[in-house]
């Protein structure tokens, strides 16, 4: 299958003056095994909260499943776990 499962595009998250995630842009694919690496504060649990639509993008967008993570979160998250 050729179509990402998600597909993110310039996603942006800002805390007043702190830039949690800044201009993400990234596609995985269906089979894919895709990882975040990291020191603290790099900002992967803000992506993850971001795709599932538990923390709101200040810029960009993403889609998972082919739905939009703001309009469609509560689709997403019925298809996938999340453990925090």
């Amino acid at each position: 299958m050729d179509t990402p499962v998600i597909t993110i595009n310039q996603l942006t998250r800002r805390f007043n003056e702190t830039v949690a995630v800044n201009n993400l842009s990234l596609d995985v694919r269906a089979g894919e095994i895709f990882g975040f690496l990291g020191h603290n504060g790099a900002g992967k649990t803000t992506t993850i909260k971001l795709l599932l639509g538990l923390a709101s993008p200040t810029g960009g967008s993403a889609h998972v499943f082919g739905r939009g993570i703001q309009r469609e979160s509560v689709t997403i998250r019925k298809r996938v776990g999340y453990l925090a």
